[in-house]
């Protein structure tokens, strides 16, 4: 739960609108709680270093969708063509449901196969390097995932305040 509200709130400012393909959130999360899972005794800070990393999984997924509908395209000329030609054509609009839920199927599971096994097999040798040192917490990950909801007012006093706290934040920790 903790893992699928940080990537809701990071991409809080990204919503889809009109033909805007957002970035799939669902496949960070995916991947990361399936990693997570196969590791053993995941610690907080492998959590984090795992959230980050499978960031730029959710543009792939996107960037994907939009190669998949492009080619769906063709599809839906041939239900055009069927549509003015009648039954009689091979292509008969369940067929061709069948064949994108199929193929979105297939599409999506390699995908998820090849997002996870290239991570799991590098964070299983190297977590227990990770394990030393401050362990940060699901509360300041969500507070840097927030930085999303704050894009998503589109006000300078919102950017402002949210500019002051990041520096404010970085001084005192100095």
């Amino acid at each position: 739960m903790s893992a699928g509200i940080f990537f809701e709130l990071l991409w809080l400012d990204l919503f889809p609108a009109g033909t805007f393909i957002p970035p799939q959130a669902l496949l960070s999360l995916t991947v990361t709680l399936t990693v997570l899972a196969c590791l053993p005794d995941p610690d907080m800070r492998t959590t984090a270093l795992l959230l980050i990393a499978t960031l730029p999984l959710a543009y792939l997924g996107a960037w994907v969708e939009q190669r998949y509908r492009t080619r769906q395209n063709v599809s839906y000329n041939k239900l055009i063509t069927w549509n003015r030609q009648g039954v009689t054509h091979s292509y008969t609009p369940n067929r061709l449901i069948m064949q994108a839920l199929t193929e979105k199927f297939l599409l999506n599971f390699f995908l998820f196969a090849l997002c996870v096994l290239p991570l799991l097999a590098a964070l299983r040798p190297l977590q227990p390097w990770f394990s030393s040192g401050p362990q940060p917490s699901w509360p300041m990950l969500w507070i840097v995932a927030g930085i999303g909801a704050v894009l998503a007012l589109r006000l300078r006093k919102a950017y402002a305040l949210a500019g002051i706290s990041l520096v404010l934040g970085v001084l005192a920790t100095l």
